[in-house]
């Protein structure tokens, strides 16, 4: 399966996403999903397992690319708010002569989850 990572000093590797991703929690800066969901939705695993491995993966204000088609970006979309993630950008990539021209690039940023005690605390 096409999924990029990025952390200082590896600037990519590919895995099985049925599985979960051996790293500690909040590692990565950047991870890139090419088609990765369809993929996974081939092999009949579990979508919103991902979801939920690559929220532990990637740091607050670290940032998700999603190349996928349409469907599987409303299904993302639908996640956003419980997982305390939000979208930076989507383009079509029709303009990609050399890819399936119905594919969607989706950018998405992790925000750092907040308590309401700690907002106040700030606030004062």
């Amino acid at each position: 399966m096409r999924f990029v990572t990025f952390i200082a000093g590896t600037f990519s590797l590919s895995f099985c996403w049925c599985e979960a991703f051996s790293t500690y929690p909040r590692t990565y800066d950047l991870l890139h999903a090419w088609t990765v969901f369809s993929d996974v939705q081939a092999k009949e695993c579990s979508q919103e397992d991902l979801l939920l491995e690559m929220d532990r993966m990637v740091r607050p204000t670290g940032f998700i690319i999603i190349r996928d088609k349409q469907p599987v970006i409303d299904f993302v979309k639908k996640y956003l708010t419980a997982l305390h993630w939000e979208e930076v950008a989507t383009a079509d990539s029709s303009s990609d002569s050399d890819q399936d021209g119905n594919e969607v690039v989706f950018i998405i940023q992790k925000k750092l989850w907040l308590t309401t005690e700690s907002l106040r605390n700030a606030a004062e």
